[in-house]
């Protein structure tokens, strides 16, 4: 995932990087129903790879039109779905790109707490 801040200034993200990494995972018509239930499985509940966690959310975001236009000529509600479907897609894209600020020391991440 460091390489996804490599060509952007220091501490920003690089969204060309980030997508060009997804492209790469995107599988097309050979990625069989058999292999996103194993990538799905390993990620979310096992020991998964890094190749693995890229076909994921490239599927998720798929799922998320993040990569199709939303409008549906015609019929505004299912435009309006589809822009709610894309707007998670795109919350999980900034949660991945943009790390927060901690506000104080108190702020400790559950992942800290973990390893207790």
């Amino acid at each position: 995932m460091g390489r996804w801040f490599a060509r952007a200034p220091k501490g920003e993200p690089d969204p060309e990087a980030f997508f060009e990494d997804l492209r790469r995972a995107s599988l097309g018509e050979c990625y069989s129903a058999i292999d996103r239930y194993r990538d799905f499985r390993a990620v979310f509940f096992g020991e998964s790879t890094p190749q693995q966690g890229k076909r994921v959310l490239w599927q998720i975001l798929e799922w998320c039109r993040l990569f199709r236009p939303v409008s549906a000529p015609g019929d505004p509600h299912e435009t309006y779905r589809r822009d709610g479907e894309r707007n998670i897609g795109l919350k999980v894209f900034m949660t991945l790109n943009a790390e927060p600020e901690r506000r104080t020391p108190a702020d400790t991440a559950i992942s800290e707490h973990e390893g207790s």
